[in-house]
C-alpha cells in the first residue's frame, strides 16, 4: 500500500512540475549596454529589470560580465592571442625555433649555445650565442614593475599564491611538479608580503568605506545595524592569529571593518635573539611588530569588535547602534560594560538561527531525559510517527520559519509559534488551527476549498506533545519572544569566513602578515567580487592580464551562476503551490493537504526559508565552507532531512 502512495505522490509532483514550467514565462533584459574594456566586455542589466529577476546579495554586488574574443578587440583581426599574457614553452622547443633562423649579425644559419644569464625566482634572463661569428641575443622572459625591481611573474605567482593558500611552500611544489624553476626565496618572498599588505589594505580600506556608505544611504541614518562575529586562523581556541569582521545588515551585505589580532611575530622570535643580541637589537630597532593582542585567543572577537566600534565614529562618522550576535554573550557583554559611544545605547539584535535551534536542543534534551520511560500511552517518546530526530528537525525549521516571517510583530509571533504545537495537537474531532496560516495549513485550506481533510498523516500522539509542551512555553513566551524581534542572521558573517580560510587554511598555521593578506583579499573578494581584483594587479604590476581577467570573470559568473539557481528553483517551488493551490482536481487537493501537513504543516514553508539563509550567506558555494560547526552543519541537516521526509513520508 505504501507503494502504491509513493508512486501516486511522484506522479503528482511531476505534473506539478509540467504546469509549473508550463506557467512560467521567461524573463529578459529590458535593456543592454556593452562598453569595451581592454580585453572584456561589461554587460550592464537594467536596474529595476535585475530587481525584479532576482534579489540574492551576489547579484546586488556583482555586475555580471561577458567574455570578448581577443580579435574582437584588437586592431589587427588576425592576432588571437593576448600580447600581455604569459605561454609556457620548453626549452627544447625553444631552441629548435632558434636552430631555424639565421644569425642576424653574421647570415649564417643559427647554430649556437643557450644559457641562462640570470634568475630570479620565474623570471629568466636568456642568452643566445652564434658560434660561428660569437653574437649574442638576450630574452628577458617577465617585464620589470615600473618603479620597482620586481619582475610581473613573479609578482603575479605571489598574488595568486594568497588567493590559492599556497604560500611559498605549496606555491615551490607546484612549479616544482611543472618543471618549471623554483620561485624566489623564502626570505625575499616574506620580505616581499610586507609590501604587499599596505597595497591590499588600500584596496580593502576602499571596499569597506563604499560598503559604509551604501550601508548609511539603506538605512538613511548614520545608525546602522550590524552582524559581527570573530574566527581565529586555526582550530581550537589556541591560535595565535584570530581576527573579527563586522557586516552590514542590508539585503547585500558587505564587510564594513575588520580586525586582526596577533599573539607572536616571526621577527621577535628569530633565533639570532641568543646567538648575536647587538643584531637582534638592531632588527627589533627597525621592525614593525605584528603582535598586538597579550590576552587569551578565547578574547579575540570581544577585543576585535570593541575595537572596531570604538574607531566607527573616528574612520566612518557611523554609529553601530544595534548589533547581530551569533548567540555569544560575551561580545555583546563587553560592549555594553565599555560603552563605545557615551549616552548610546547598543541593542542586542538577537541571531535568529542560533535561536531557533534552541529548540531543537532543548527537544533533544527532553527526548534524552525520558529515554525509554514510557509516557501515557505505554510507549516511549521517540520511534516511528514520534518525537523522531527528523520530526525535531521540522519543529526546528517551521519554528524558524516562523520567526523569520512575523519578527516585525510580537503578537503575530507568539501565535503563529503556539502554531505550530496546536496544528500538532489537532484530530478531527477536536481540531486546533484558530493561530494557523491558511499559506501552509491544510486544514484552512480544506475548508477554503470546501474539501475534507485528515489530520492522522501530520499529527503527533498526545501523549509525545504534553511531555514537550514546556519546551514552547519557555521559547514562545513573550519574554523569550521579545529577543527575536527585528532578528537577524550572522550567516553572512559565516560565508565571509569561508573566503578567509580558502586563502589561509586552519589547518596550517601562518605568520600575521600572511593571515592580514587573506583577510583583506576576502574582503575585495565579498564586497565587490573577483573582478576586483584586476584593479590590484594594475596598481601593482602596471597592467590588468588578458587572462587575468577572463579568470575572474569567470568566477563573477560562476558565483553568480549558483545564486541564480537557487533563486530559480525557489520560484520554482513557490509557483508549484500556487498550482497546487489553485487546481481543482479532488485527488491533487486531497494529495496536496497530506503532502503538506505530513512535513509538519509550515515545514514546508521552513524549507524554503532555510534555502533564503544559505543563498544569502554572502555567498554561493564558498558560504558552505563555513567553519562554524554549529551553523552550516545544522542548516545543511535540517534541508537535507527535510527534503528526503517530503519525498519519503
Amino acid at each position: 500500500m505504501s507503494n502504491k502512495k509513493r508512486i501516486r505522490r511522484f506522479g503528482t509532483r511531476s505534473i506539478m512540475k509540467k504546469r509549473v514550467h508550463q506557467s512560467i514565462q521567461p524573463i529578459t533584459a529590458s535593456s543592454i549596454q556593452s562598453n569595451p574594456i581592454s580585453t572584456t566586455q561589461t554587460t550592464t542589466i537594467n536596474p529595476s529589470t535585475s530587481l525584479k529577476r532576482s534579489s540574492s546579495a551576489s547579484q546586488q554586488k556583482i555586475i555580471k560580465k561577458k567574455k570578448l574574443d581577443l580579435s574582437s578587440t584588437s586592431s589587427n583581426s588576425n592576432i588571437n592571442i593576448p600580447m600581455d599574457g604569459y605561454t609556457i614553452i620548453q626549452n627544447q622547443i625553444l631552441f629548435s625555433l632558434m636552430s631555424k633562423t639565421n644569425c642576424e649579425a653574421c647570415g649564417n644559419h643559427w647554430n649556437g649555445t643557450m644559457n641562462i644569464n640570470k634568475r630570479e625566482g620565474l623570471f629568466l634572463i636568456i642568452c643566445f650565442q652564434c658560434s660561428s661569428c660569437a653574437n649574442k641575443i638576450t630574452i628577458e622572459t617577465s617585464p620589470k614593475v615600473v618603479s620597482s625591481n620586481r619582475r610581473d611573474i613573479n609578482v603575479r605567482s605571489q598574488i595568486g599564491g594568497h588567493l590559492c593558500g599556497l604560500r611559498h611552500a605549496g606555491l615551490s611544489k607546484l612549479v616544482g611538479i611543472m618543471n618549471l624553476p623554483s620561485p624566489v626565496q623564502d626570505a625575499i618572498y616574506s620580505k616581499w608580503d610586507k609590501n604587499l599588505l599596505p597595497s591590499v589594505k588600500s584596496f580593502s580600506n576602499r571596499s569597506m568605506q563604499k560598503g559604509v556608505e551604501e550601508a548609511v544611504a539603506a538605512a538613511n541614518s548614520t545608525e546602522l545595524m550590524v552582524s559581527g562575529d570573530g574566527f581565529w586562523q586555526t582550530r581550537g581556541f589556541q591560535s595565535r592569529q584570530g581576527a573579527a569582521a563586522v557586516l552590514s545588515c542590508v539585503s547585500a551585505p558587505k564587510v564594513l571593518d575588520i580586525e586582526t589580532c596577533s599573539k607572536t611575530c616571526n621577527v621577535c622570535a628569530l633565533s639570532v635573539k641568543k646567538s648575536d643580541p647587538a643584531k637582534y637589537k638592531d632588527i627589533i630597532r627597525s621592525h614593525q611588530c605584528e603582535t598586538n593582542h597579550d590576552k587569551s585567543s578565547g578574547v579575540m572577537e570581544s577585543h576585535a569588535v570593541l575595537t572596531m566600534f570604538k574607531r566607527s565614529l573616528s574612520k566612518y562618522s557611523v554609529y553601530y547602534t544595534r548589533y547581530v550576535g551569533d548567540g555569544d554573550s560575551k561580545t555583546f557583554a563587553v560592549l555594553s560594560k565599555t560603552t563605545p559611544y557615551p549616552g548610546k545605547e547598543i541593542k542586542k539584535i538577537e541571531d535568529l538561527n542560533h535561536f531557533s535551534k534552541r529548540m531543537k536542543r532543548a527537544l533533544e534534551t527532553k527526548k534524552r531525559e525520558l529515554g525509554r520511560k514510557k509516557l501515557s500511552d505505554g510507549k516511549t517518546i521517540g520511534g516511528k510517527n514520534r518525537l523522531s530526530a527528523q520530526a525535531i528537525i521540522r519543529l526546528q525549521m517551521a519554528f524558524r520559519s516562523t520567526i523569520k516571517k512575523c519578527k516585525n510583530n510580537l503578537n503575530l509571533l507568539r501565535q503563529r509559534s503556539w502554531a505550530i504545537f496546536w496544528h500538532k495537537y489537532s484530530t478531527n474531532n477536536e481540531p486546533h488551527h484558530e493561530w494557523c496560516s491558511v499559506d501552509w495549513c491544510g486544514y484552512l485550506k480544506s475548508i477554503r476549498d470546501g474539501t475534507s481533510y485528515d489530520h492522522t498523516s501530520h499529527a503527533l500522539p498526545r501523549a509525545v506533545l504534553d511531555v514537550i509542551k514546556p519546551v514552547f512555553k519557555n521559547l514562545c513566551s513573550r519574554e523569550s519572544l521579545t529577543r527575536v524581534i527585528d532578528a537577524s542572521s550572522s550567516n553572512p558573517n559565516e560565508g565571509f569566513h569561508s573566503l578567509v580560510w580558502l586563502m589561509s587554511p586552519k589547518h596550517k598555521a601562518s605568520s600575521g602578515t600572511t593571515f592580514q593578506i587573506a583577510c583583506h583579499l576576502a574582503v575585495i573578494i565579498f564586497n565587490d567580487g573577483y573582478l576586483a581584483l584586476v584593479n590590484l594587479l594594475n596598481a601593482e604590476c602596471g597592467y590588468r592580464g588578458h587572462y587575468t581577467e577572463q579568470a575572474m570573470i569567470h568566477f563573477d559568473n560562476s558565483r553568480l551562476h549558483t545564486e541564480s539557481k537557487e533563486m530559480n528553483r525557489k520560484k520554482r517551488k513557490e509557483a508549484s503551490r500556487i498550482v497546487q493551490q489553485n487546481t481543482g482536481n479532488d485527488n491533487d487537493d486531497g494529495d496536496g493537504g497530506s503532502d503538506g501537513d505530513s512535513d509538519g504543516g509550515s515545514s514546508g514553508v521552513n524549507d524554503d526559508d532555510n534555502e533564503e539563509v544559505e543563498t544569502t550567506d554572502g555567498d554561493d558555494e564558498e558560504t558552505t565552507d563555513g567553519d562554524d560547526e554549529e551553523t552550516t552543519d545544522g542548516d545543511d541537516e535540517e534541508t537535507t532531512d527535510g527534503d528526503d521526509e517530503e519525498t519519503t513520508d
